[in-house]
């Protein structure tokens, strides 16, 4: 069946004929590389979706046949992972470590590794909401992609024209160039308004937030740097000109006695009538670090980073960072790693002729190694000698092997008829 729209289904496809860049869209980018906080949240979240490391399985029947599993192929994770378990469990299904999608995961092009062109995907989503990927195709197989910057694909493809015609418009500097749509991947998070055009990414509902703390961050600058007003003005009585030498000697003692850092908060005693007046606000006064302090939060809870993983320990103890990884893992990595996972699957693995095969990826929860060892010091004898050296951290002992303790009933499974151990 044609998946071709319709004429007159109600979709305005001109609309999406000449989709550009969204405004914003290279200052969204310029900000990751020149607001510090910005990057901060957005790097920690990329660097943990790069980090997770990619599974191929594939279901196969009693005579080694692939089996198309269409339900599993898009069962959450939870679901997914028990039911992979089982199924492997029971000789259903298998794991394939050579699949053409890990090759193309791992090593995309000859100049980027497949760890910088995932963090890289995930920055683009997270800032402007899309990512184009442009395959290489060797005998009209995927061998290979290449980033694009969204800013770049100035025209998406008409759809009101065959899928065999439409193309994708990337402009850099003055030269435009046109990729047939199948040679394309974009990866989207959609608009609510236009589903079928530009994507949207979180980092443009924080627009009057990167500005307001931009704002300050060069208020603060300039403040350092010179804005034409000096911060106070003292007058002295019996002083006819600013440059005479009671003046001079005024300056010379203030300068002597009460410049520099270790001589903050020391009293000033002068033989004659001074009158000081502050032309300057202070930052304390203008409550700019409170201001900096909520905007970095707003952006920090925004992409869902706990205040622990970008440093910030000010309330924090071993529970609480631990937690923080969890954290980190469940809100923020979790769901952005499922949508990678559901557009490569759906998108990439048919090209690689994997139709039958399921993309997974390990879980990027962390162990919580205390948990572990309340579990099996509660029944030491249910685990071997490999596992508990595994929990401390230590490879598995050749000449330590089987269980510590033996577990009820092992003892007499383990005799003979004659009452000798085996």
């Amino acid at each position: 069946m044609s998946r071709e729209p319709r004429k007159g289904t109600g979709l305005e496809l001109a609309r999406w004929q000449q989709a550009p860049p969204r405004r914003g869209t290279a200052q969204l980018l310029a900000a990751y590389r020149e607001m510090p906080w910005l990057r901060a949240c957005v790097d920690v979240v990329a660097d943990s979706v790069a980090g997770v490391h990619w599974r191929v399985y594939r279901r196969v029947q009693r005579d080694g046949q692939p089996v198309k599993d269409y339900a599993l192929r898009s069962a959450t994770r939870e679901a997914r992972a028990g039911r992979l378990k089982a199924m492997l469990d029971a000789g259903e299904a298998q794991e394939v470590p050579d699949h053409p999608i890990l090759k193309l995961l791992a090593d995309p092009n000859d100049f980027l590794t497949g760890r910088s062109v995932t963090k890289l995907v995930q920055v683009y989503l997270d800032l402007v909401g899309e990512a184009f990927l442009v395959l290489d195709r060797v005998g009209g197989l995927p061998v290979g992609f290449w980033p694009v910057p969204p800013n770049a694909v100035t025209r998406l493809p008409s759809l009101d024209i065959p899928r065999e015609q439409r193309m994708y418009t990337v402009t850099v500097g003055k030269a435009s160039r046109e990729i047939p749509a199948s040679d394309v991947l974009h990866l989207r998070s959609p608009d609510p308004e236009d589903p079928l055009g530009r994507g949207v990414g979180p980092a443009f509902s924080l627009g009057d937030e990167l500005d307001t703390d931009e704002y300050v961050a060069r208020f603060l600058k300039n403040s350092f740097w010179n804005n034409m007003l000096p911060p106070a003005i003292a007058s002295i009585e019996g002083l006819s000109d600013a440059n005479s030498a009671g003046a001079r000697a005024f300056k010379e003692s203030l300068a002597r006695e009460h410049q520099g850092p270790d001589k903050a908060g020391k009293l000033l005693i002068t033989n004659g009538r001074v009158t000081f007046a502050r032309l300057d606000t202070s930052f304390k006064d203008m409550q700019l670090v409170e201001l900096r302090r909520f905007l970095m939060d707003f952006v920090r809870m925004t992409f869902r980073v706990p205040p622990e993983i970008v440093g910030d320990i000010s309330s924090s103890n071993k529970a609480t960072a631990f937690a923080a990884r969890e954290n980190l893992a469940e809100q923020a990595t979790f769901p952005r790693m499922e949508f990678l996972r559901t557009e490569y699957q759906m998108r990439l693995m048919p090209l690689l002729g994997g139709e039958g095969a399921i993309l997974d990826y390990d879980s990027p929860v962390p162990a919580d190694r205390e948990h572990q060892l309340r579990v099996m010091g509660t029944m030491p004898e249910a685990f071997s000698y490999d596992e508990w050296r595994e929990l401390a951290g230590l490879r598995s002992d050749p000449n330590r092997r089987g269980y510590p303790l033996p577990m009820p009933g092992q003892v007499e499974r383990a005799m003979d008829t004659d009452g000798q151990n085996l």
